[in-house]
């Protein structure tokens, strides 16, 4: 879609965007305290990428019914961390936001968003000094090296400009009964930060998802890694294939057992719905195959620790076909 198009429909993107995140971080609260357990950012992240995706797709068909989408979800409970040298080796992120946009004569634009997930209650927060080694990572970028992320391992990316960018934030979680899930005027569940020693809440998620989509927000990414000499395009799809591992290896897909498992359980997890063909097609076509009876319930990859993904195409190529 092109940003004029997107601008058009905003207000009523944003709050259908506003009311499914709204209706994630309840979903999340409500299970765990069915399980006797307190929410962490792990469960969070799980709602987004496989109850979240869902309506995302719902909502974008209806709010651009010529328009074709796709949209893919895969969940990731253990996350990769990288050696930036120094004694305590940060996360590279929780959940990372992809959209591919196809114009009408084939050609494609890639946009990134890389969240550090946090639960907070505050619209101004501190940084601890037990996760300073994080905000290093996303305000200088210092070169790092894979750890505990499958083939990627001991390999190095070397991330240019060496401060804060427009694809890293921090996104803030806020289950509070009334300021994050009352649904009232001015709040809401989840917000947008840039990297600082002290975070000040930016942006709701949801907007930030619209201009997301209309190349406001977030960071380019080159359609081909293979060629190319910029590290954060290869990071994003190293990122992209190593979610992809973690999801193929697992035996099931299991969504419809989603709300009656840990978080830790749906390791692998993959949602996708599509109307045009998907640069993830050919992982779509497997996942059919896999056996749903849902036995293998404590799938955990060790090997393979991957960011969680959520990759939203739109094809004007095949529009009205």
């Amino acid at each position: 879609m092109r940003a004029t198009e997107v601008k058009k429909k905003s207000k009523v993107l944003k709050s259908l965007l506003h009311d499914a995140i709204l209706d994630s971080v309840r979903f999340v609260t409500e299970k765990c305290e069915t399980l006797g357990t307190k929410p962490q950012e792990p469960d969070f992240i799980a709602a987004l990428c496989l109850k979240f995706t869902p309506t995302l797709f719902n909502c974008l068909n209806a709010v651009f019914p010529r328009k074709k989408f796709s949209v893919t979800g895969i969940f990731c409970h253990q996350k990769p961390v990288v050696d930036i040298g120094l004694g305590k080796n940060p996360e590279l992120g929780d959940i990372l936001f992809l959209y591919l946009y196809k114009d009408k004569m084939g050609n494609r634009l890639m946009n990134s968003l890389l969240f550090q997930a946090k639960i907070s209650k505050s619209l101004i927060s501190k940084v601890s000094t037990g996760d300073q080694h994080q905000l290093e990572l996303y305000t200088k970028w210092p070169q790092f090296t894979y750890k505990s992320a499958g083939t990627l391992n001991r390999q190095t990316r070397d991330v240019l400009p060496k401060t804060i960018n427009d694809g890293a934030q921090y996104l803030m979680i806020d289950d509070h009964p009334f300021y994050g899930l009352s649904g009232h005027p001015g709040t809401f569940p989840m917000g947008c930060e840039v990297p600082a020693k002290i975070l000040n809440l930016d942006n709701r998620l949801s907007d930030e998802l619209v201009d997301f989509i209309k190349f406001k927000s977030g960071r380019i990414v080159e359609n081909d890694p293979t060629s190319t000499k910029d590290d954060w395009t290869r990071m994003i799809w190293d990122l992209l294939e190593i979610a992809k591992e973690v999801s193929s290896k697992r035996k099931n897909i299991g969504i419809s057992e989603f709300p009656r498992i840990t978080t830790a359980e749906s390791d692998g997890l993959c949602f996708f719905q599509a109307d045009a063909k998907s640069i993830l097609s050919d992982f779509h076509e497997k996942l059919p195959n896999m056996d749903n009876s849902f036995q293998n319930r404590s799938f955990i990859d060790e090997e393979n620790r991957a960011c969680s993904v959520i990759l939203i195409e739109s094809d004007e190529e095949n529009e009205g076909l």
